[in-house]
């Protein structure tokens, strides 16, 4: 009984292990100053956006970088700047992302007071900048940059997009706003993780819903994306009792010829199954 206790200990932990890593689902480092696949708009209309140049230096002989090779946008540059400048992504494929899905990147502002460099990150379906603000769909983070130091130290970011887990379409934006008269603000090393990546067949099972009716004795498959191809039912003694096929994306299953008792069914969309827990009375 201990060595078994032991092992299903060991592979629970495994099992864990393996939800929690990261799998990159779309990133851009912006270390070949191409962002021709990005969308610029500079909706303030000064002639300045992101993308002007992609390094900062000290201005020095020779000068010294300031920041990686990154995405930039300027609140001063040899005078004030007022800048609404916004930067969108091409399309981005979340189907296949599952668990806990985060957008990461690192901020750096100027090793100066003048640091307080204003910024809206938008996850969305839409790459409209007249919708994404108010879009329900839209994960938002905005906020002010620097600190008390004024160390101008990169600073890792992390978003929870979760919430738009299997969107078939996505952008990011970066958006540099609501400020005047400072320096600069990077963005670096953008990537989207997922700590599950999913098949297609997974992430439509993860959305399934089911719902046992004891009054009628049904067990209610919903799936909103693709249909159920076969449903295997087991009793508590790892007997099948059921085996069907099935062909739609609703379907309802008679459970009324089973005893009262636990039953572990199994829900098949193509050959992945997922396994669920009902309890018949």
């Amino acid at each position: 009984m201990k060595k078994i206790t032991l092992l299903f200990l060991f592979a629970f932990v495994l099992s864990f292990g393996a939800k929690a890593q990261q799998n990159t689902i779309w990133s851009d480092d912006f270390n070949d100053e191409d962002i021709s696949d990005w969308t610029l708009v500079d909706a303030d209309g000064d002639g300045n956006n992101w993308g002007d140049l992609f390094q900062v230096t000290d201005g020095g002989t020779p000068p010294v970088p300031v920041t990686p090779v990154s995405l930039i946008s300027r609140s001063w540059q040899g005078s004030p700047l007022t800048p609404d400048n916004w930067a969108t992504t091409s399309a981005i494929d979340l189907t296949t992302a599952g668990g806990v899905v985060t957008l990461e990147y690192i901020t750096q502002v100027p090793a100066a007071s003048w640091d307080q460099e204003y910024y809206s990150v938008y996850v969305s379906t839409t790459n409209d900048i007249n919708l994404i603000p108010t879009d329900p769909n839209t994960v938002e983070l905005s906020e002010t940059l620097g600190d008390a130091g004024d160390t101008g130290a990169p600073t890792p970011k992390s978003v929870d997009i979760s919430a738009l887990s299997g969107a078939p379409v996505v952008y990011v934006t970066f958006r540099h706003h609501n400020v005047t008269d400072m320096d600069f603000i990077s963005i670096d090393d953008a990537v989207i993780n997922a700590t599950v990546l999913l098949s297609v067949n997974e992430f439509d099972l993860e959305k399934m819903s089911h719902f046992y009716n004891k009054n009628t004795k049904e067990l209610s498959l919903d799936s909103a994306n693709a249909a159920f191809s076969s449903i295997e039912v087991y009793n508590i003694l790892g007997q099948q009792v059921v085996n069907k096929k099935l062909s739609n994306k609703t379907e309802s299953i008679s459970m009324s010829s089973l005893t009262d008792g636990v039953y572990l069914v199994k829900v098949f969309i193509g050959n992945t199954s997922k396994t669920i827990k009902v309890l018949k009375q």
